[in-house]
């Protein structure tokens, strides 16, 4: 009221968003007043309405009434005189004029036709979304996505990148563990959410596979110039097989590498693929054109003449280990072509 705290109604139900009130006021003296409503939210937030202006005239008090004179004289016989159509004049209360406008105060808070001002209603920022694929990753294994939905935002930033997608959803590729972030900005100031990602880091592998045994058969092959030996009665290839190769970075690749030894010729190491036939076996043959490739001839001309064929496996891992088996041997011996 002029500027000044008159009296205020608390509303009754703080969980509603709107509520009625009606407040009065105290006329100190006759005149003008200029009259406020203040609403206040629960953040501290207010609006204020229109002023209105109401006039207040008040009340005169009644004067007491006129006492009667009676007129006397002396130094002769008493009279008391009248009046005979003397006017009299009655004396109307100041304070009951006649036709004079009365003022009726109206309640400060119930206005005729004057605006009102309703606060806006602004929703604080929520995450109420924020989740990824995976928590807990091996090394190398991508990607993560997560996935993000947010109430009332005016912005939104992803691991420190702006997003315009709500909800909305990004991929990443961690290579060690490492928290990403959500950050949503609004009403009220930001909101922020984390997901931690853990990256498992395979064992440190630096050995080879684990070659369990290997072997050969048969236990001698025959060769001649012609390559006129005719099999099953004279074998001419060794199948070299290895089994039982591990390896906890898994297993690469499975080589045999050999070379013919005739007397004090020592022929020239080559390697040649094995594959993997069955789980943890793996196998190559060697025949004649290989064995040409480490010495030629293989083995010296004339019946009965004997060389060695030597080798060894050679496993590699999958992060570039690798390991050798010992050397073991197998007899070649020249041959005449089969009789007709």
């Amino acid at each position: 009221m002029n500027g000044a705290f008159a009296n205020r109604a608390v509303n009754p139900n703080p969980g509603a968003t709107y509520f009625s009130a009606e407040m009065t006021f105290q006329a100190t003296a006759p005149g003008s007043y200029v009259l406020e409503c203040v609403a206040i939210d629960g953040d501290g937030l207010n609006a204020r309405s229109e002023p209105v202006t109401v006039f207040y005239t008040g009340m005169l008090d009644t004067p007491p009434p006129s006492p009667t004179a009676t007129a006397t004289s002396t130094g002769g016989p008493r009279a008391t005189p009248t009046s005979t159509n003397t006017p009299t004049s009655t004396v109307r209360p100041a304070d009951t004029p006649t036709n004079t406008p009365t003022s009726t105060v109206r309640p400060a808070d119930t206005p005729t036709n004057t605006p009102t001002s309703t606060p806006t209603t602004q929703t604080r920022v929520v995450i109420t979304m924020f989740e990824a694929s995976k928590t807990q990753i091996m090394a190398g294994e991508c990607p993560v996505t997560f996935s993000w939905q947010v109430q009332a935002p005016t912005a939104i930033y992803f691991d420190g990148q702006g997003v315009t997608s709500n909800p909305g959803s990004g991929d990443r590729c961690p290579t060690s563990t490492r928290s990403y972030e959500l950050v949503a900005h609004g009403y009220l100031g930001p909101v922020t959410e984390s997901i931690t990602i853990v990256v498992i880091q395979p064992p440190s592998d630096t050995e080879g596979p684990v070659i369990g045994r290997f072997g050969h058969s048969p236990g001698k092959i025959y060769w001649d110039e012609a390559d006129s030996c005719n099999p099953p009665t004279y074998p001419i290839e060794a199948s070299i097989n290895a089994y039982n190769i591990t390896d906890p970075s898994g297993v690469e690749a499975v080589k045999v590498a050999y070379r013919v030894v005739d007397g004090k010729l020592n022929g020239q190491w080559q390697t040649k693929p094995m594959s993997q036939v069955q789980t943890g076996v793996w196998s190559a043959t060697i025949g004649p054109n290989d064995l040409e490739l480490s010495l030629n001839p293989p083995v010296s001309y004339g019946c009965l003449n004997t060389s060695t064929l030597e080798y060894y496996i050679q496993a590699f891992d999958g992060v570039g280990n690798r390991s050798d088996s010992s050397t073991r041997s197998l007899i070649v011996e020249f041959c005449y072509p089969a009789p007709k």
